[in-house]
């Protein structure tokens, strides 16, 4: 009897002792919430003071460069009423309108980068894809100077009728040799820059923004031909000088 009642309190003391013990794992196994990964997200990281800088640094440029292109657009539109061709003006008036959308929509998007990534891409097709001061001012420049050239040229060989029939009023006397040599150094100046100067606004106009800065050579190639171009003119200046000093009895060089 003694046995029985003994297993019978071990029993009970074992029911007991897994009762107890089976509440005790599941609480353990329901950990809260609040210790949960997804709980415990950092907030959104501030940019870095050096990618504010960059930001800041791309946006100040590419305000210069709209800056640039509107100065580039009033010079293209003043010199179309002057001596620019009304073909090479469309052409230059095309480009800037197109790399001024292009500036534009990325004066609007740099603000809203929040990656290098993105600042280095935008920087990227802001030079790559839109020379505005190292293709698109030069080419603007020296077309407007070639221009300028070309019409000089034209106004001056209107002059050589002139010349020629000043010249001839002279012959036989003193001066007349001078200022005949001055005549054939005025037409053959002037004939010579009327093709040259065809062949610089073609090069010129030829050069885009993909070609940088394998086009720079060919820039300070063309600046020396404008150069070159004024200073003839200059001397073909002088020659008619000469010239209408001659026929006023001057039978110097």
């Amino acid at each position: 009897m003694k046995d029985k009642t003994a297993r019978s309190i071990a029993g009970l003391v074992l029911i007991a002792a897994v009762c107890i013990s089976i509440p005790a794992v599941a609480y353990a196994s329901s950990s809260p919430t609040s210790h949960s990964p997804s709980a415990e997200r950092s907030p959104a990281s501030t940019p870095s003071a050096g990618f504010l800088a960059e930001q800041k640094q791309l946006e100040t440029q590419l305000a210069n460069r709209v800056t640039q292109l509107q100065h580039l657009v009033t010079d293209v539109t003043a010199a179309a009423a002057t001596t620019l061709s009304p073909s090479d003006a469309l052409v230059l008036q095309a480009r800037l309108s197109t790399e001024t959308s292009n500036i534009n929509s990325l004066v609007a998007k740099v603000p809203t980068d929040t990656t290098k990534a993105e600042l280095n891409a935008d920087r990227s097709a802001m030079l790559e894809d839109n020379r505005v001061y190292a293709v698109m001012s030069p080419q603007v420049f020296q077309m407007i100077e070639a221009s300028v050239v070309a019409n000089q040229v034209t106004t001056m060989q209107g002059n050589e009728s002139t010349l020629q029939s000043d010249t001839a009023s002279i012959l036989g006397l003193p001066g007349y040799k001078n200022a005949l040599n001055h005549y054939n150094n005025y037409v053959m100046r002037l004939s010579n820059w009327s093709t040259k100067i065809v062949t610089v606004e073609d090069v010129v106009l030829a050069q885009t923004p993909q070609g940088y800065p394998g086009n720079t050579p060919t820039f300070v190639a063309e600046n020396h031909q404008l150069l070159s171009a004024n200073i003839a003119l200059a001397y073909a200046s002088y020659d008619a000088s000469v010239i209408g000093l001659a026929t006023g009895g001057y039978t110097g060089s």
